[in-house]
């Protein structure tokens, strides 16, 4: 069986499944993201880890499985976050997430049309070379940071000691030029970032590393299980939706909201309201990223103080 992972924003999402990959159990631990000041949104990276073991579980329970019945792990999840590390893998700076826009200062006076032809993504302080310039310019516990971590990546680490994300999640990061299909040395010169400081990039299906002792603390399962490389979820909900070859088209729908296709060369949008992104078996995912989806309709629970999903269902219907 294969246990499947999603760091959401709202919640940490499993999923476990037969090796067919139909669903035998699921479950979901919730949480929220922490907005210290306008425009900013952070998340400690510990809540994740706490969640790991006791959802894994339910699954398990759910499934009518047991961990010895796991032969691997998968992990997706949030986009354009940013955390720092240091040698032994231990988070010294929260996740910086994908909604934070602290690091305007930080891509003010940049090229636009530059990163966005070498890159595929429109310059904007989401991404993470932002907010790794924003950190190393405001943050002086970053001076001991081994390397920089998006949330798949931090996780996969934490689980492995394997520093590595994959082509896509890569792609997000303004670092990543589409035409070499790996870091690109301008980029990383205008951001100020050395190549050091990221973890290498692999494919999402390759193995990562096996569960280390820590992993298998924080998950529940044996050490020694398999961990995949893993993927951002604007990716993986592509592939779960069968979109694995160009021609059709997938909108996924969680916190925020996806619209993308594949497309067999990196095609670039001079105009900027889509971006192209590194992507499986040589090809390239073109997606607009809309800001908000399902987390309005949490805020209008939380707004209008209504007591779940199905009131607001209730007052909306005819």
């Amino acid at each position: 069986m294969i246990v499947g992972v999603d760091i959401g924003t709202q919640s940490l999402k499993v999923v476990l499944t037969g090796n067919d990959l139909e669903v035998r159990g699921e479950a979901a631990t919730a949480y929220e993201p922490d907005y210290p000041r306008p425009g900013w949104a952070s998340q400690d990276p510990a809540i994740w880890e706490r969640a790991l073991e006791p959802t894994i579980s339910k699954a398990l329970s759910v499934a009518g499985a047991t961990k010895s019945d796991v032969e691997a792990l998968g992990i997706c999840g949030q986009l354009d976050g940013c955390i720092a590390v240091d040698d032994t893998g231990r988070a010294i700076s929260s996740c910086i997430i994908w909604m934070d826009r602290r690091a305007v200062d930080e891509v003010a006076e940049l090229p636009v049309a530059e990163v966005r032809d070498v890159t595929g993504v429109v310059l904007d302080p989401t991404h993470m070379a932002a907010k790794i310039r924003w950190l190393k310019h405001h943050d002086p516990n970053v001076a001991q940071a081994r390397c920089f971590h998006q949330p798949v990546s931090y996780l996969v680490a934490r689980l492995t000691g394997e520093h590595v994300f994959d082509h896509a999640l890569a792609s997000t990061t303004m670092l990543y030029g589409l035409a070499e299909r790996g870091l690109n040395s301008e980029m990383l010169a205008l951001f100020e970032v050395d190549s050091t400081e990221l973890p290498a990039i692999a494919d999402a299906s390759d193995c990562a590393g096996v569960l280390n002792s820590q992993g298998a603390a924080l998950t529940g399962l044996r050490r020694g299980t398999p961990v995949a490389v893993g993927t951002g979820d604007d990716f993986s909900n592509p592939i779960g939706a069968g979109v694995i070859s160009p021609g059709r088209l997938v909108c996924a729908v969680g916190t925020a909201e996806v619209v993308g296709a594949l497309h067999d060369s990196p095609v670039v949008d001079c105009g900027g309201l889509v971006e192209t992104h590194g992507y499986v078996a040589d090809q390239f995912f073109i997606e607009n990223p809309g800001w908000l989806a399902g987390g309005l309709l949490k805020w209008c629970v939380d707004a209008f103080r209504l007591s779940d999903f199905k009131e607001l269902d209730a007052l909306a219907s005819p």
